[in-house]
């Protein structure tokens, strides 16, 4: 999942690239409003609620009337007090009814993707066990769906149901010793 996760970024990092560079080399007249959503989302799929807040201040009255704007900024909000349930819930109505752009709905998929993944990864590293019923407030999904997260990822579910055992990627504690002992190596180096 890591894999995908910076395939992701690496992908909307260039995105991000392109739109900064259109935004730098076109006149601010006649740069059409869905580039600053493009923008934003780009923002929030990169993890930079900051920027995305900041896009959001700046926007003109008019264009802080648009829908998917309003939407976005919702989003912003969302992530930044790590309200994830609400966080899903408001995606899913979006997408569900159909409100957005075909290119928005696309936008906001990868978006849960990330969220989702970076949370899964999260919740593996901090957690031995967490009930069943946190797990579906994460999330924000109903039990098949959080059933079917944690066989794709081998946790164990307690007999009753109840309690849910993450198991932890062994990869990650691979490149953690082996960043750790290049650490330790570091620190021996500038002590000499």
């Amino acid at each position: 999942m890591t894999e995908l996760l910076s395939t992701m970024s690496q992908q909307h990092r260039e995105h991000l690239a392109q739109l900064q560079n259109r935004l730098l080399t076109t006149p601010l007249d006649s740069i059409p409003i869905d580039v600053y959503k493009e923008l934003m989302i780009t923002y929030l799929c990169l993890s930079k609620i900051n920027e995305a807040k900041f896009l959001w201040e700046n926007l003109s009255a008019p264009m802080k009337t648009d829908k998917e704007f309003q939407f976005l900024a919702s989003l912003v909000s969302l992530l930044n007090l790590k309200q994830y349930g609400d966080f899903y819930k408001l995606c899913q109505t979006t997408t569900e009814n159909g409100s957005s752009s075909q290119t928005m709905t696309l936008n906001i998929q990868q978006l849960i993707s990330r969220v989702t993944i970076q949370n899964v990864e999260l919740i593996e590293l901090a957690y031995k066990s967490i009930s069943f019923d946190d797990l579906q407030k994460i999330f924000g999904l109903n039990t098949k769906m959080v059933e079917q997260i944690c066989n794709e990822r081998g946790w164990q579910i307690d007999a009753g149901g109840v309690y849910v055992s993450p198991k932890r990627n062994d990869n990650m504690n691979a490149v953690s010793n082996s960043n750790l002992a290049k650490l330790v190596e570091l620190v021996c180096f500038l002590e000499r």
